[in-house]
């Protein structure tokens, strides 16, 4: 797991972004410096091809972990310590 994916899960789990929650694509790359945004970019959409992440709303670019995975989620980010 990269560094970037692995911080992008742990912040939207900590938030609880789960379910009716959703973080706008914009607002999350507005939180990183300017020179990681390609890297999170394609990050998020590896994610999202991974199924650990998904569209909450499509046309307005919302995303939200996806609720049926979270046990696997989980379990990855405990083995990354």
């Amino acid at each position: 797991m990269q560094r970037l994916e692995k911080h992008l899960l742990e912040k939207m789990l900590r938030k609880r972004i789960i379910g009716s929650k959703h973080i706008r694509y914009e607002n999350i790359i507005s939180s990183i410096p300017p020179h990681e945004i390609k890297n999170l970019k394609k990050t998020i959409e590896s994610l999202i091809k991974k199924g650990d992440l998904v569209w909450y709303n499509k046309s307005k670019k919302a995303i939200q972990l996806n609720k049926y995975k979270l046990k696997e989620i989980k379990q990855e980010l405990m083995e990354e310590l």
